[in-house]
């Protein structure tokens, strides 16, 4: 190869690499969101047509760029909680929970994290987690990761009957009855006693999906 030749591969590749960290920085890539490539807008679709769109325990698609996104088209505080793309995709990964039905989860429970119904931001409570209304705040977490980590195990028990790999913090979870909720619509009446709960939250990852280019 000659150097000229040479030079122009390496500077592409240095590129791409400075790239791709900086969209690894949720916080400072807001402005960076690209087109996403085809697998990821096949994998949408086929979803989409399979019926698996709602299902709880499958990966996530969205990049933590799009999740933030999401967030800030919604005026959601960024400078508190820029970092929750990235806990929502960790937690839920390793627990083999699709982070994405997660993270929409959490900004309907949540407005946005706006917080202005029962739930407070100290409790770290993402997922409204025993806010049963009339004034109930629910549980309380030490930190939001252990928040975000006790929604996401929440969703498992009522998603499936496979074990946690992480040690148990969502105190509400021997009383589930695990595996009643696989999919993302049969949480209504369950999770929360609104019949168009699973609607809301529906609307919400649609609506990620289309701003992330998926549809």
């Amino acid at each position: 190869m000659r150097r000229k030749q040479f030079l122009q591969v390496g500077s592409g590749a240095i590129a791409l690499f400075v790239f791709d960290r900086i969209c690894q920085d949720a916080v400072r890539a807001q402005e960076f969101l690209s087109v996403p490539p085809n697998s990821r807008r096949e994998k949408v679709c086929s979803q989409v047509l399979t019926g698996q769109i709602d299902r709880i325990m499958r990966d996530g698609i969205a990049s933590e760029v799009q999740l933030l996104r999401l967030l800030r088209i919604n005026n959601a505080p960024l400078n508190l909680y820029g970092d929750l793309p990235n806990i929502y995709r960790e937690e839920a990964e390793i627990e083999g929970v699709n982070y994405d039905i997660a993270f929409c989860q959490m900004c309907l429970e949540t407005g946005f994290l706006q917080f202005d119904g029962d739930v407070k931001p100290e409790q770290n409570n993402f997922g409204g987690i025993g806010a049963t209304g009339n004034g109930a705040r629910g549980d309380s977490f030490s930190d939001r990761r252990i928040g975000v980590r006790a929604q996401i195990q929440h969703l498992k028990a009522y998603a499936t009957t496979k074990p946690l790999v992480l040690p148990l913090v969502d105190l509400r979870f021997s009383l589930i009855k695990r595996g009643t909720a696989p999919l993302l619509s049969q949480l209504s009446g369950k999770w929360a006693e609104d019949v168009n709960y699973d609607k809301k939250i529906m609307s919400i990852l649609r609506r990620l999906y289309e701003l992330s280019g998926f549809f």
